[in-house]
């Protein structure tokens, strides 16, 4: 059925004159005529769409991008929060989890506060969700610096 249409199909081609396309001589000036001129705001628009620079706030969410794809290149299911500098990461572990996944995660966890958040101070929390699953809190302050007498430790 198939065949049959696209057979059809090649002799509609083929009736077609298309001596007119062929020999039709293109001119600048023709070309010019039939394009539509753009008015100033469409270009200008244009113009601010391609030049923006990129803002604070996409730069962020690259950045929880980048650890999100740290931690599931490892195989490790994270879900990455963030408010305003401070990044909270959350990894879900299954009811039996082997001691090497556990490594692997304070391993990420470990090149990430190395290579990428070296600024940040860093807490962990392990918490059990309402189906007893347990659930790896890491947060990363901005700002609070090592100096800071205010904290309890």
């Amino acid at each position: 059925m198939k065949i049959n249409n696209l057979h059809k199909y090649i002799l509609k081609i083929n009736e077609t004159n298309w001596d007119d396309a062929r020999n039709y001589s293109y001119d600048d000036d023709d070309f010019d005529s039939d394009v539509p001129k753009w008015s100033e705001e469409e270009e200008e628009e244009e113009e601010s769409y391609f030049s923006e620079e990129p803002t604070d706030e996409d730069e962020e969410d690259h950045l929880c991008y980048l650890i999100r794809s740290m931690f599931s290149n490892y195989g490790i299911n994270a879900q990455v929060e963030r408010d305003e500098l401070d990044i909270t990461v959350f990894v879900f572990l299954e009811m039996k989890e082997r001691m090497k996944n556990i490594l692997k995660t304070f391993d990420v966890v470990h090149k990430l506060k190395k290579d990428i958040l070296p600024q940040y101070d860093s807490e962990m929390e392990l918490y059990e969700s309402k189906q007893g699953y347990p659930i790896f809190k890491f947060d990363f302050f901005y700002g609070t610096g090592d100096k800071d007498d205010n904290l309890p430790f």
